[in-house]
């Protein structure tokens, strides 16, 4: 049997050929990429100002913290938010969640479409206004609360949302805070607008739009002065900041969000209710005292481990 020799040099030709046509496809990229800068958008601080913004709006069962970016780059850019559940007690250390932009593909954000687990279900137990014929409803919930509270150790720790009777403009909520001497902080979020789904109309569900001015910084590690009785009237005006940076060309349907349901929110500007964040029992439990609060939902407890120590 005669065995074929092979033809070294049609060889050579064809990966020659090859590594030709692969040297002249990265010029063309490259030269492609250059032009599609004056065109396309791949402002990295934006990114983080628009999206890394949206995912902890979008998401406040997680504390997302300080973010970065791979550069970007002619089909996507990544964006890559560190952050942890957001739960009572100890963290237990952070982890990476992503953002993609895609030049065809829009923005990805798998890990970030929405909270989920105890406050998720908490979030989205938030109504929009109930009218007068509610505060039955309201006084029925508050005390199937205080029972839940009162059957607790005063002293543990809370993830919570607490949900007002009425929505409350940013005047009545500076008043309630003075009223229960209540700070602003980083362990309070102001709701402004709640889950919404209506199954009749087709349309995906909307994440409640949970706001903290901490959130508008890619560093949320720094410092930030917060206003103590005042701060919904700061907090309010910095959303109202960070909606108008936004285009409504801007691709939030990962977050669950999109443009009109967040400037709607601005616009209205009225809070729905407060997620707070390791807050004692006991705090809460003053709060279902005062009628402009229909109910507390608890998300998770723990022992403060500082204290028993």
């Amino acid at each position: 049997m005669n065995v074929r020799v092979p033809d070294w040099a049609y060889v050579a030709r064809s990966l020659a050929k090859v590594l030709a046509v692969t040297a002249a496809l990265f010029l063309a990229l490259s030269a492609v990429e250059r032009v599609l800068w004056l065109f396309i958008d791949f402002n990295d601080e934006r990114m983080a100002q628009v999206y890394g913004t949206a995912a902890r709006v979008a998401n406040p069962d997680k504390r997302l913290t300080h973010g970065y970016s791979d550069g970007g780059g002619l089909l996507e850019t990544t964006y890559t938010l560190w952050g942890e559940p957001r739960r009572a007690g100890p963290g237990e250390g952070e982890g990476e969640y992503e953002i993609v932009e895609s030049l065809f593909d829009g923005v990805r954000a798998p890990s970030l479409d929405g909270p989920s687990g105890s406050l998720a279900d908490a979030v989205a137990s938030v109504e929009a206004d109930l009218g007068v014929d509610s505060e039955q409803v309201d006084s029925e919930l508050a005390e199937e609360a205080r029972k839940i509270i009162d059957g607790l150790p005063q002293t543990l720790d809370a993830v919570a949302v607490v949900e007002f009777a009425n929505s409350m403009t940013t005047e009545r909520l500076v008043a309630f805070n003075r009223r229960h001497s209540t700070c602003g902080g980083a362990d309070v979020s102001y709701m402004y607008s709640p889950y919404n789904y209506d199954d009749s109309s087709g349309e995906p569900p909307l994440n409640a739009v949970v706001w903290n001015r901490v959130m508008a910084k890619d560093d949320t590690g720094r410092d930030l002065t917060y206003q103590c009785e005042t701060e919904p009237e700061a907090a309010l005006a910095e959303f109202r900041r960070w909606v108008g940076l936004l285009d409504e060309g801007d691709d939030f349907s990962a977050f669950g969000l999109n443009y009109e349901w967040l400037a709607g929110a601005a616009k209205e500007g009225v809070v729905h209710g407060l997620v707070v964040d390791r807050w004692k029992l006991s705090d809460l439990r003053k709060l279902l005292d005062d009628p402009e609060v229909r109910t507390v939902h608890l998300a998770d407890v723990a022992f403060d481990l500082g204290e028993i120590g």
